[in-house]
């Protein structure tokens, strides 16, 4: 199992679904930013992603992490939301396996800092894998998504489906 460093569109989109708790059964350990906290539970305080966020937090499923080099986190700002600069920061800081983002830009941004990338689309995936839903779950979790506003193409969709 591996330590992740989570996005607030994750969680988000987790939270959505009823799977956050789940995450705790695929990754060995599970980190945020303090960003990512405050993003959710103080600027988002009554949204989706609230209560789950801070039930996870407070059973120990999810840890949230003060980042300590401020002076990255700064020069990341310029595309990247501070939150998703300190999830790439957390991740190079903790050794991190994977950092757990959908943001197109900030991916890249990943990728060419080494960091490996996945989104919530293979963490669905790693969910079907480990039969903690089943596939009539995994494509109602697709739909879903996409009622959501989740940005994700049909393209990529189907693609998904193809694999299962």
């Amino acid at each position: 199992m591996s330590k992740v460093v989570l996005d607030s569109s994750v969680i988000i989109a987790l939270s959505n679904l009823g799977y956050l708790h789940y995450l705790n059964q695929i990754f060995s350990d599970n980190l945020i930013p303090n960003a990512i906290y405050e993003e959710i539970c103080v600027k988002g305080a009554g949204l989706t992603g609230d209560r789950e966020l801070q039930e996870v937090v407070k059973e120990g499923s999810i840890h949230v992490k003060k980042v300590k080099d401020k002076i990255l986190i700064s020069a990341l700002l310029d595309p990247l939301a501070l939150g998703e600069a300190e999830v790439l920061v957390l991740t190079l800081e903790e050794k991190a396996d994977y950092a757990v983002i959908d943001d197109k830009v900030a991916r890249a941004r990943a990728r060419f800092m080494g960091l490996n990338v996945i989104g919530t689309l293979r963490v669905l995936r790693l969910m079907f894998d480990a039969d903690l839903i089943d596939k009539r779950e995994f494509l109602r979790a697709l739909d879903e998504l996409k009622q959501f506003g989740f940005r994700i193409s049909d393209k990529v969709i189907e693609k998904v489906k193809e694999r299962l």
